[in-house]
């Protein structure tokens, strides 16, 4: 409202002389809506980041080479003595602790309906793409930012600026979930009305070096976080020949890359996942808050649509992109429900709102990525009907994340800390 002061007392002398009552949920969504027109995102995600200790900030998070290798966003705080316990010291920075991103109850407390309005309310506001930064800059500045963020944060935008190093541009539009029932998965795999889709290519694309596709999905819901998963045929991605941006199919597995650049990138995401090459899957099928559902190991997405994308124009790629009609089946959806089972079809996804270029979609909007290690927690028994260094990475995968104090134990920063066994092969 600081932003728009005459909007904000417009609406408060219509509220007072409004003769029927309206529910606090109608006036968030008018703020909202206020929010974005002064060109914010505010009314996703507002609110100050909190610490693992309970500690009250004083600075901005930031990440530091000496702060366990850039593994973790820290802050300076007020206080040594926190909510839940003493805050560490530093000389460069006095008292600190690592930075929490909680969920902005403001927002998650809507309907997914509402949220769906907000978010389609931001990609539509500006439909310039965003750029892919050099290729230099891509390993320097993934290297040098916390890669923890991107699987901890609760937030459908990301909770703090930042540059986009991979992905960085695409197109982003509304889908649903149609289940084709007859399976025994729960949560959102039984249906999902209110859905964001982003297509991009992980690397920008050009002659000779071919196109990387893949696509983030955010599944919103009533009162409670979205749940996010990502999918790609290969981190190495299709060659220029290849000019169907769906030829391959795409899984929330990918396979290990050749590529040197992106082995670097993936030895980063060693330090929040000992299994980077999976995102899990069990919060979509979560029924409610903590509850445990019925999820699959694997999902496979078999386009239904083609989408001519040559490598050497990626702007016409994406507006070929935009071109696919609202109301078109994209993809057909396959289940495998433990390693070494048969895939089982168990529903389709439907292009709901039309695709477009986005300054905020490049730029803002955060598909959270879940920890694989979520779901190994829950089914155990997975890890053992796995070659967990080829399927993940690394043998050293098991049921629980790298801890921050793990940050300068990666194998790209040439350390032995590891056991000799944890070859890692890609991050």
């Amino acid at each position: 409202f600081r932003s728009s002061p005459a909007a904000f007392l417009l609406i408060q002398q219509h509220r007072n002389s409004m003769q029927v009552c309206m529910s606090s949920r109608t006036w968030i969504i008018i703020f909202a809506l206020v929010r974005l027109a002064a060109g914010t995102a505010s009314d996703v995600y507002s609110q100050s980041p909190s610490t693992l200790k309970g500690c009250e900030c004083k600075s901005a998070c930031q990440v530091s080479v000496i702060f366990e290798c850039t593994a973790a966003p820290f802050c300076s705080v007020k206080d040594q003595h926190c909510a839940n316990g003493t805050a560490e010291w530093s000389v460069t920075k006095g008292y600190y602790d690592w930075c929490v991103f909680d969920s902005y109850k403001t927002y998650e407390s809507l309907k997914a309906s509402e949220k769906m309005k907000l978010l389609l309310a931001h990609i539509n506001n500006d439909r310039n793409p965003g750029q892919y930064p050099s290729t230099l800059s891509v390993l320097t500045g993934i290297m040098g930012e916390s890669v923890m963020t991107t699987f901890d944060a609760s937030a459908d935008v990301f909770p703090q600026k930042r540059t986009k190093y991979i992905h960085s541009v695409g197109v982003t539009g509304g889908i649903s979930f149609a289940s084709v029932g007859g399976h025994s998965y729960s949560g959102l795999f039984q249906g999902a009305e209110h859905g964001i889709i982003r297509f991009s290519s992980a690397k920008q694309p050009a002659a000779g070096a071919g196109v990387t596709p893949g696509m983030g999905i955010k599944f919103l819901r009533d009162g409670r976080p979205s749940a996010n998963f990502v999918a790609m045929y290969s981190l190495d991605g299709q060659k220029c020949e290849d000019s169907n941006f769906f030829k391959y199919d795409w899984n929330n597995h990918v396979a290990a890359t050749d590529d040197f650049g992106l082995k670097l990138i993936a030895d980063k995401f060693w330090q929040a996942s000992y299994c980077p090459l999976m995102v899990g899957l069990s919060d979509l099928a979560s029924p409610a808050g903590t509850e445990v559902g019925v999820f699959p190991f694997k999902l496979r997405f078999h386009a239904l649509v083609s989408s001519e994308c040559d490598c050497a124009d990626y702007a016409a790629c994406m507006k070929k992109l935009q071109a696919i009609a609202v109301g078109t089946k994209l993809f057909e959806v396959w289940a495998q429900a433990a390693p070494g089972e048969h895939e089982e079809l168990i529903g389709h996804i439907t292009l709901t709102e039309p695709l477009t270029t986005s300054k905020f979609g490049d730029e803002e909007l955060f598909f959270k990525h879940q920890h694989m290690e979520t779901d190994f927690s829950l089914k155990p028994d997975w890890l053992s009907a796995i070659d967990r260094k080829k399927l993940c990475g690394m043998s050293c995968t098991g049921t629980q994340a790298p801890a921050i104090a793990k940050g300068c134990s990666s194998p790209f920063n040439g350390t032995e800390k590891m056991l000799k066994t944890d070859s890692v092969e890609f991050v």
